[in-house]
């Protein structure tokens, strides 16, 4: 009987182990934990603009900044400009002491004035009128030499020896016969006149001066007279030959070649005398001015102008990996760091087709024009640069983590979410379904979706989970043996 009883109470202790340990696990899962609850996260199908970026940080230039200098040193005279001046095409900025200059322009306008005179002249002395003249000279030069001729022949024939003879022989005769009538009027007691005998006198010295010699140096005279007569018709008729001719091309063609250098020569005078000025080749806006009246100048001091009416520019750097997607006309939203919420807006003028590489490293250079005059920039500021090289507006769009690819096509999940609530607790269960989409243009944020979904339909963007605890404080005992303590005695 003894070890019956010890037996039961064994069982007994087992039985209410069980229970307890059971009871136990099925406490600390009932009350401390609960499973965890997985939620979708959904956006809506909407229309909206999508946009694909290059973005880059650049520079803001001028994009025409014209520098003029004096080509030549000398003192400045005159500074008309200061920075930020606006000027008009033609208005003198600066000058520098010119007085040289202008007596040099002087010189060569004389000398061009000369060598135009030579020509003129030149030209004048072949007309009308100096033909006339010419065949005139010539006419009277003929009859001096006609004239000539008839004296030489006189004068050959006054030199003749038995002419000259003859002559002294009658001179004679007409003496001795004037003497013999002095002499009878004389005796006869007539008055006498001794004329007739002087006169006769003087005549036969004159022939027997004449051929002593007189005859024969009047007739070297007349010789050379003649001569003199001869050269003059010569003279006279290459006169009128050229007159006949007219000026040579030759003749010509020098004297204008005169005028040429000399004008070329005015040219360069005037050209030194224009640059001792510097003048606006355009409307501008003085960009620097560094120049002090009573300096002396050189090539080097210069007058930086900008044309009025050019927008600013941004000169920025792209990455060879981007190049090929920038194009000239694209449009371009520039800010400043100062202004970040402010955009400018722009578009790309200009791509270069050869890059730069710097520690092996290619980029390429890229200026954007600045569509409209802005207050907040300034030439030499750093800008930052979004070059919209793909863009569509008012399509239907989705967060770019929606879609899915399976193999070469395009999913997104779309999603009909449905809750129940019991005991405050909220479950959720999702009705969701793959849909086929064709998209468009992703810029990395929104995708562009063409056909598959229309506008407001949810789908799932992505899932998180959460999980609830709670903590129930529980006690435990362990069950001990019986009230005696051992088994019955014997």
């Amino acid at each position: 009987m003894n070890k019956k009883w010890f037996r039961k109470k064994w069982v007994t202790i087992g039985v209410v182990s069980v229970l307890v340990l059971g009871g136990g696990y099925w406490g600390y899962n009932h009350f401390t934990t609960k499973p965890a609850v997985t939620t979708n996260i959904t956006a809506k199908a909407k229309m909206g603009t999508v946009s694909k970026v290059i973005t880059a940080t650049g520079t803001v230039s001028f994009p025409h900044s014209i520098p003029l200098t004096f080509t030549q040193a000398g003192q400045i005279v005159a500074l008309n400009v200061k920075m930020g001046d606006s000027v008009k095409a033609g208005q003198v900025l600066a000058k520098t002491d010119d007085s040289s200059l202008q007596l040099a322009v002087t010189q060569q306008q004389a000398a061009v004035t000369s060598a135009q005179a030579k020509l003129q002249t030149l030209k004048e002395s072949f007309n009308t009128q100096t033909l006339a003249s010419a065949q005139s000279a010539v006419a009277l030069a003929q009859q001096g030499v006609a004239t000539a001729q008839q004296s030489l022949t006189t004068a050959q024939q006054n030199a003749e020896p038995n002419y000259l003879a003859n002559q002294v022989s009658l001179a004679k005769s007409v003496v001795q016969q004037a003497s013999n009538d002095y002499a009878k009027a004389q005796q006869s007691g007539t008055t006498a006149s001794s004329t007739a005998l002087n006169q006769a006198l003087v005549a036969l010295t004159t022939v027997q001066n004449a051929q002593n010699g007189g005859a024969a140096q009047a007739l070297v005279s007349v010789q050379a007279q003649c001569r003199s007569a001869q050269a003059g018709l010569t003279s006279a008729q290459a006169q009128l030959a050229l007159q006949e001719q007219g000026p040579t091309s030759g003749n010509i063609a020098s004297a204008e070649a005169d005028i040429n250098t000399a004008q070329v020569q005015l040219a360069s005078a005037q050209k030194d005398l224009l640059n001792a000025e510097i003048i606006a080749p355009v409307d501008a806006v003085v960009v620097s001015a560094p120049l002090q009246l009573g300096q002396k100048s050189d090539t080097t001091s210069i007058i930086t102008i900008t044309p009025t009416g050019n927008n600013l520019e941004v000169n920025a750097s792209i990455a060879q990996s981007d190049i090929a997607q920038v194009k000239v006309g694209q449009k371009v939203d520039i800010t400043l760091d100062s202004n970040a919420d402010q955009k400018i807006s722009g578009a790309v003028s200009l791509v270069a087709i050869q890059g730069t590489t710097v520690s092996n490293v290619t980029t390429f250079a890229v200026t954007m024009t600045v569509d409209q005059a802005s207050d907040l920039l300034r030439a030499g500021m750093n800008a930052n640069v979004s070059i919209i090289v793909a863009e569509v507006k008012n399509v239907l769009t989705v967060p770019s983590g929606a879609i899915k690819t399976i193999g070469d096509k395009k999913e997104v999940i779309v999603s009909a979410m449905t809750s129940a609530k019991s005991s405050g607790q909220v479950d959720q269960a999702a009705n969701v379904q793959y849909v086929p989409v064709e998209i468009g243009l992703d810029d990395g944020t929104n995708v562009e979706i063409k056909s598959g979904l229309k506008e407001g339909q949810e789908i799932v963007n992505g899932t998180s989970s959460s999980k609830t605890t709670s903590t129930t404080k529980a006690t435990s005992s362990i069950l001990g043996g019986g009230g005696d303590g051992g088994p019955p005695p014997n």
